[in-house]
C-alpha cells in the first residue's frame, strides 16, 4: 500500500527543510509508487484513476497529506484540541475533483489511513530510523496479508518447520558474524570470541534477529531447536567460561563488548518469556550468567533483591561478615585510621568501610579468584554512585523498552541502540537535530565503563521477570528452574574441593554466588506459594535435608566435614524463611515446621561438625518470627511442635554470652533473649492456652541456666515465672485426674526449678526459686499423684535443697563481706521448705510408715545440725539495734527453726504419731523413740523437751 511504501522510503533519508526540493522528491515517489501500488488499478484496491498521470497525482497528494498528518498528530508544540481530527482528514482527501480521480476515496480507507500514523509516528533518519529493514518495518508490510488463508495449514506447518530447520544454523552464524564471534561447534556452544569491538549496527542486529529465530522455534513448537539456539546466544555472551582468567581480566572483556551484552539481553529477557521450554541445561546457563554477573560486580542492586527482611541485626551482620573473613579480632574495623578530608569530615559509611577494610581469607587458589569473594551484597565501592535512582522501585525494575512513556520502541534492539545514544547524550545540550551532528561523549566517561553497562543492563534486561514470571510456568519448568539453582550450589560444593581444571571445566561460582543462589531458590519459592505443596513435596525437603542433616560416620551415607561458608548461612536463612511463611498455614506447616529439627541436635550437621557453625542469632530471630504467628501455631500438629521446641531448647541452651558494655547485661538479639520472648509469648497468648506442650518445659530451663551463665538475673527470675505458668496450667489436668500424666508432667516442672534453688550463684534467683518450688509442692497438684511419688519429691528434692543450702548459709567467716539480711531471709525460705510441704501432707505421709519415718528423720538430722549448738543467749539489746550480726543471724534462725519444730512435734502428738515413752500406758514405737533421741541430742531443745513430752502426755 502507499502508506507502507512511504514509511520504508522515508526512512532511509531525512527530508530536506526547502520546499521545492521536498516537491520534487514527492513528486518521483508518486510516479513510481502510483503504477504499483495496492491503490492503483494494478492492484487490489482499484482506487486510482486507470491513467498513470492522474494516478500520480492522486499518490501525490494523498502522501503530501499523510506527511503533514503525521507532523499534525505527533508534534508535541500543537495542543491537543488543534490537532487534525479524522474526519479533517477524510473530508480533505475524500475527493481530489475529476481532473484527478474518477470516485471518491473511501471513508473507510482514509480512516485506516489515519489510525495508523496516529499509533505508529512516520520515522525519518536520525529520529529513530536507520535506512534498513528492521523487525517492526517488516511487521507493517505483512499487515495486509493478515486475513489470508491457507486450506493447507498442516503443509503450511510442516514447510515452516522444515524452513527453520534448514535455516537455524546459518542464522546462528549470522548471529555469531555480528557479534564478531566465529563458531567452533554448532551444537556444543563453543565460540571463539573476537577481541575486537563491534559496531552498535551488528550488536542491534543481532539481538533482533536472534529474538526472531528464537520466537520461530518456540511458536511451531520445535523445542530441540529453541534449546539449541538458546545454549548458543548464552556462550556468546562470554559468561560462560574463560575462567582460566583473572576477575578483572573478565570484567573489561564483558564490560568492553557491546555484541556480549548483546547476547546477555537476548538470553535473560528470552528465559523470562519462555521458562518453560529452555529446559533444565537453560535455566542454569541463566543462573551460571546471573552469577558471573554478581562475582564481576555488574548486577545492579536494584534488581533480584531479598524480599524478606534479614535475620540479623545491621551490628550483628557486621560482626558475622567480620567472622565470615576469619578477622577474628573485634577492633579491626573500629581501629582502622580514616583516610583522606572527606573521611575527616564526614567519616565513612558502614558497608563501604567493611567492604574497603575487610581482608580477604587466604591467597588464590585460582585463576578465576572465585573463592575469594564471600559477601553475596557486596559492591564496588568506587561505583556505588552509578546506581540508577528513582523514586519508584517498581517503575524503575521494568525493561528500558516498557518503562518509556510512549512505549515507542517496538523491540529490545531498538531499545538497545536508543539507550546508547542516550548514553553518548547524557549531559550534552547540544542534541541532533538532522543526525548529521557530532556528539560528545564526554559527559558519558563521568561514569566508569563499570557503572555505565551496570545501568544499561539494568534498563535493558528484566532481571527482576526471572522470579516473578516464575508464576506463569508449568510445573516441569517450575522444577527446571529451581532444580537448576540447586544443582549448581551442590556442583559448587563440590568444586570448592576440586582442582582447577575441574572447576574451570564446569559452573564454577563463588561463595558469595552461593548463598545468592539460596536466596533466589527462596525468592522464587515466594512467588510460588500456590504450588508450595508441590515444590516442598518434590524439591526443596530434599534438598535442605541433604544440606543440614548430619551424616554420622559409618552411615550408609557418606559423610562431608562441612565449614562456615555463606552458602550454609543462606540455606539456614531460606529453611527458617519458608517456616515462618508456612507457620500460618496449618496444612503446610505440618510439613514443614518438623524440618527444624535439622538446625539443632541431634540431626543438625552445623552443630555437630568439627568447626562448630556459630548460626544462633539466625535461629533464634527466626524462632521470634514463627512463635509471633499464634494463630498459625494454633493449628499445628504434635510433630511440627516438636520441631519448635527442639529450636527453642537450642536457642535458649546457646545465649547468656554477657553483652561487651560495662553493665554485663545481655544483647538485644542474644539468642537466649529471643527464645524468652517466644516462649513468654506463646504462653501468654490466648490462642495457645493449653494447646503448647508441656515438653516446653525444658527449653525454660535452659533459659534459666541461660540466665545464670551470662550473669543476667532478670532472665533467671522470669525463666522461673514461666515455670509457674506451666505449674497454673497443670491444674486442669489435676481437675480431670489425670495423676499420670500430671506425674509426667509435673516432675520436670519440679526439677526445673529445684535447679537454681539450689545452684544458682545469684542469691535473687535462689530466693526466687525457694518460695516457687515451696509454693509447687504444697499446691494440690501433690495430692493428686501417687503418695510414692509425692515422698520421692521431698526425699530427693525438698529436704536435701534445703539442707544443703542452710549448712552453706552457715558456713560464713567471720570477715566475710555479705548481706547478712539476705542470708536470713534466704534461710527462712529453706525452713520453710522443710516444714510446710511436711505439714500440709502430713495426714498422707503417715499411712506410708516407713517412707515417713525416712523423712521425718531427715528433717531432725537437718534440725540437730542447726540447732545443735548451745550458745550463750543474747542481751537483750542485740535485739533491738537494729544490726544483723553474725551471732544475731544464728540465734535468730534458731529461734525460727525450734519454733517449726515445735509446731511439727505438736501436730505429730495431736495425730497420735509421736507419744511419752516415759507414759506407761503409751505404747513404744520406732518414731516416737527416734524423735525422742534426736530431740534430747539438740542443745537448744534440750530445755523444751520436758515440755513438749508433757504435752504428749495429756
Amino acid at each position: 500500500r502507499l502508506l507502507d511504501s512511504l514509511r520504508m522510503f522515508l526512512a532511509a533519508f531525512r527530508l530536506p527543510g526547502e520546499a521545492q526540493m521536498i516537491d520534487r522528491i514527492l513528486q518521483g515517489f508518486s510516479e513510481s509508487v502510483g503504477r504499483v501500488c495496492e491503490e492503483s488499478m494494478n492492484g487490489s484496491l482499484k482506487l486510482f484513476s486507470s491513467d498513470e498521470k492522474r494516478a500520480a497525482d492522486a499518490a501525490y497528494l494523498l502522501s503530501f497529506s499523510i506527511i503533514m498528518l503525521n507532523t499534525d498528530l505527533h508534534n508535541e508544540n500543537i495542543r491537543p484540541d488543534r490537532k487534525m481530527k479524522v474526519i479533517d482528514f477524510v473530508r480533505n482527501n475524500k475527493n481530489y475533483g475529476k481532473e484527478i480521480s474518477d470516485r471518491d476515496l473511501p471513508v473507510e480507507y482514509l480512516e485506516g489511513i489515519y489510525k495508523k500514523i496516529k499509533e505508529e509516528q512516520i520515522r525519518t533518519l536520525g529520529e529513530g530510523a536507520d535506512g534498513s529493514m528492521t523487525l517492526e518495518r517488516w511487521k507493517d508490510v505483512m499487515k495486509n496479508t493478515s486475513s489470508f488463508q491457507t486450506h493447507h495449514l498442516q503443509d503450511t506447518k510442516d514447510v515452516k518447520e522444515l524452513l527453520i530447520e534448514s535455516a537455524w544454523q546459518p542464522v546462528l552464524s549470522a548471529m555469531s558474524g555480528l557479534w564478531g564471534m566465529i563458531p567452533t561447534g554448532v551444537d556444543n556452544g563453543d565460540f571463539d570470541i573476537q577481541d575486537q569491538n563491534g559496531t552498535l549496527q551488528g550488536a542491534r542486529f543481532g539481538i533482533d534477529l536472534a529474538n526472531e529465530i528464537l520466537s520461530g522455534a518456540s511458536s511451531l513448537g520445535r523445542q530441540d531447536i529453541f534449546q539449541d539456539l538458546f545454549i548458543n546466544v548464552c556462550y556468546m555472551s562470554g559468561l560462560l567460561g574463560n575462567y582460566n582468567m583473572s576477575t578483572e581480566e573478565r570484567t573489561y572483556c564483558f564490560v568492553d563488548s557491546l555484541e556480549r551484552q548483546s547476547a546477555l539481553i537476548v538470553a535473560i529477557n528470552t528465559a523470562v518469556e519462555n521458562g518453560d521450554i529452555i529446559g533444565l541445561d537453560g535455566w542454569k546457563y541463566i543462573w551460571g550468567m546471573i552469577f558471573e554477573l554478581r562475582d564481576l560486580q555488574l548486577l545492579s542492586g536494584k534488581n533480584l533483591k531479598e524480599s524478606d527482611p534479614d535475620l540479623l541485626t545491621g551490628e550483628a551482620r557486621m560482626e558475622f561478615s567480620r567472622r565470615l573473613m576469619q578477622l577474628d579480632e573485634p577492633d579491626v574495623i573500629h581501629d582502622t585510621p580514616r583516610k583522606g578530608i572527606m573521611s575527616l569530615v564526614f567519616g565513612t559509611g558502614s558497608s563501604e568501610n567493611l567492604s574497603n577494610q575487610l581482608t580477604r581469607r587466604g591467597s588464590r587458589q585460582s585463576l578465576h579468584g572465585k573463592e575469594d569473594l564471600l559477601l553475596w551484597d557486596e559492591i564496588a565501592s568506587s561505583d556505588e554512585e552509578d546506581e540508577p535512582s528513582s523514586n519508584n522501585d517498581e517503575y524503575a525494575s521494568l525493561p528500558y523498552y516498557q518503562r518509556s512513556p510512549s512505549r515507542q520502541f517496538s523491540s529490545v534492539g531498538t531499545a538497545f541502540e536508543s539507550q546508547l545514544f542516550n548514553e553518548m547524550a547524557y549531559g550534552n545540550d547540544d542534541l541532533p537535530v538532522t543526525g548529521l551532528e557530532r556528539i560528545d561523549s564526554r559527559q558519558a566517561e563521568l561514569l566508569s565503563p563499570r557503572g555505565r553497562v551496570r545501568n544499561r543492563l539494568a534498563n535493558l534486561v528484566d532481571f527482576n521477570g526471572l522470579i516473578s514470571e516464575t508464576r506463569y510456568l508449568c510445573d516441569d519448568g517450575l522444577s527446571d528452574t529451581l532444580n537448576a539453582l540447586i544443582d549448581i550450589i551442590r556442583d559448587s560444593s563440590k568444586n570448592n574441593n576440586a582442582n582447577e581444571e575441574a572447576a574451570i571445566s564446569g559452573l564454577p561460582i563463588s561463595p558469595a554466588s552461593e548463598a545468592f543462589a539460596e536466596i533466589l531458590l527462596c525468592e522464587v519459592v515466594r512467588k510460588n506459594r500456590d504450588r508450595f505443596a508441590f515444590i516442598w513435596e518434590n524439591i526443596l525437603s530434599a534438598h535442605y535435608n541433604s544440606r543440614l542433616t548430619c551424616r554420622p560416620e559409618g552411615s550408609e551415607v557418606e559423610s562431608d566435614s562441612m565449614i562456615l561458608t555463606p552458602g550454609i548461612e543462606k540455606c539456614v536463612s531460606g529453611i527458617l524463611k519458608i517456616c515462618i511463611w508456612a507457620s500460618s498455614r496449618s496444612v503446610f506447616a505440618n510439613e514443614v515446621l518438623p524440618t527444624l529439627e535439622i538446625l539443632h541436635p541431634p540431626l543438625g550437621a552445623c552443630v555437630w561438625s568439627p568447626l562448630e557453625l556459630n548460626l544462633d542469632k539466625h535461629l533464634s530471630e527466626g524462632l521470634w518470627r514463627i512463635c509471633r504467628n499464634v494463630d498459625g501455631l494454633s493449628q499445628i500438629d504434635d510433630k511440627a511442635w516438636e520441631g519448635i521446641l527442639g529450636l527453642l531448647d537450642w536457642c535458649a541452651s546457646r545465649g547468656g554470652i554477657p553483652s561487651r558494655d560495662d553493665f554485663g547485661s545481655l544483647d538485644e538479639d542474644d539468642p537466649s533473649l529471643q527464645a524468652f520472648r517466644s516462649l513468654h509469648l506463646m504462653l501468654h497468648a490466648e490462642e495457645l492456652k493449653d494447646i503448647v506442650p508441656y515438653g516446653v518445659v525444658k527449653s525454660i530451663r535452659s533459659l534459666v541456666e541461660a540466665g545464670e551463665r551470662g550473669h543476667c538475673p532478670k532472665l533467671s527470675i522470669a525463666g522461673l515465672d514461666l515455670l509457674q505458668l506451666i505449674h497454673t496450667r497443670m491444674e486442669t489436668l489435676v481437675i480431670q485426674k489425670e495423676s499420670e500424666l500430671l506425674l509426667h508432667c509435673w516432675n520436670p516442672t519440679i526439677d526445673a526449678v529445684a535447679e537454681p534453688a539450689e545452684k544458682s550463684r545469684n542469691g535473687n534467683v535462689r530466693q526466687h526459686a525457694l518460695t516457687l518450688l515451696t509454693d509447687m509442692v504444697l499446691d494440690r497438684h501433690g495430692t493428686c499423684i501417687p503418695l510414692l511419688s509425692l515422698c520421692e519429691i521431698m526425699n530427693s528434692i525438698c529436704i536435701p535443697i534445703a539442707g544443703e543450702r542452710i549448712t552453706d548459709l552457715l558456713r560464713i567467716p567471720r570477715n566475710a563481706d555479705v548481706d547478712l539480711e539476705e542470708i536470713m531471709i534466704e534461710l527462712e525460705l529453706c525452713i520453710s521448705l522443710l516444714f510446710k510441704p511436711f505439714l500440709h501432707h502430713l495426714k498422707n505421709l503417715v499411712s506410708l510408715e516407713q517412707e515417713f519415718l525416712g523423712i521425718w528423720i531427715s528433717m531432725l538430722g537437718i534440725m540437730t545440725h542447726l540447732l545443735g549448738d548451745d550458745e550463750a543467749p543474747m542481751e537483750e539489746d542485740d535485739y533491738d539495734d537494729g544490726i544483723m550480726t553474725r551471732e544475731k543471724l544464728f540465734r535468730l534462725t534458731q529461734e525460727l527453726g525450734s519454733e517449726h519444730l515445735r509446731n511439727a512435734v505438736m501436730v505429730l502428738i495431736a495425730m497420735n504419731v509421736l507419744v511419752n515413752e516415759d507414759d506407761d500406758e503409751a505404747e513404744p514405737s520406732q518414731i516416737s523413740s527416734a524423735t525422742w533421741a534426736a530431740i534430747g541430742s539438740i542443745g537448744y531443745c534440750r530445755p523444751l523437751i520436758d515440755e513438749w513430752k508433757g504435752t504428749a502426755q495429756c
